[in-house]
């Protein structure tokens, strides 16, 4: 007798709270490559994939996020490379290439409630 009203108090608190935890899909959108400064629009996410360094010589890669600049990548004599990525950047977020890169490669998607 007692397991019904604990068994209804028990959805009562679940299914609220299974309802805001649904996910969402990401729809591919389109590839950007970003120079100058973006904003990453609303429903949309960006993936960041590479850089695209100016020259062989540039040690460090960098890019820049919401104002801040960020070593991405690092190449050194030897020809190893290490890398941040993917790199997953929300709406309203700026990127731009950083004075070490010629371009920033993106996968952009869209956000599918």
């Amino acid at each position: 007798m007692l397991m019904r009203p604990l068994f209804m108090l028990l959805l009562a608190f679940v299914l609220p709270i299974a309802n805001k935890l649904q996910a969402q899909t990401l729809q591919f959108s389109q590839v950007l490559l970003v120079s100058t400064t973006q904003t990453v629009p609303a429903n949309k996410v960006w993936k960041v994939e590479s850089v695209m360094p100016i020259n062989q010589q540039s040690i460090y890669h960098q890019i820049v996020v919401n104002s801040t600049t960020i070593i991405v990548g690092t190449t050194n004599y030897t020809g190893s490379w290490f890398n941040a990525f993917p790199m997953w950047l929300p709406a309203g977020t700026t990127l731009a290439a950083g004075s070490t890169v010629f371009r920033v490669s993106v996968i952009e998607f869209t956000v599918v409630p």
